[in-house]
């Protein structure tokens, strides 16, 4: 896996550094987001960094996601990692 310093990540846990969206100037990042993602209300309610951080990753959050109201788009299902992923995430956390 390639290594970067500096690398820039969100609370729920992309990497905006190599996010096309933020890298381009159309996602302003978390700063621009704290009072309408649930991702963000959750690290700041629990003095996390990210979600990664937290003990009880993957959570119901995650499992659901979260309906995001948004100006420009409407209501958004936000929900960051696909299910395998999170299934594969629980099932190595069960070996460590």
């Amino acid at each position: 896996m390639p290594r970067v310093s500096n690398v820039l990540y969100s609370h729920c846990g992309i990497i905006c550094s190599f996010c096309k969206a933020f890298v381009q100037g159309d996602c302003r990042g978390c700063d621009a987001h704290i009072d309408a993602c649930d991702y963000i209300k959750c690290c700041l309610k629990r003095r996390l960094k990210c979600c990664f951080d937290c003990i009880e990753f993957p959570c119901k959050l995650h499992e659901e996601g979260f309906t995001w109201e948004t100006e420009e788009y409407g209501p958004l299902k936000w929900k960051v990692y696909s299910d395998v992923f999170l299934r594969i995430f629980r099932a190595d956390k069960k070996t460590t």
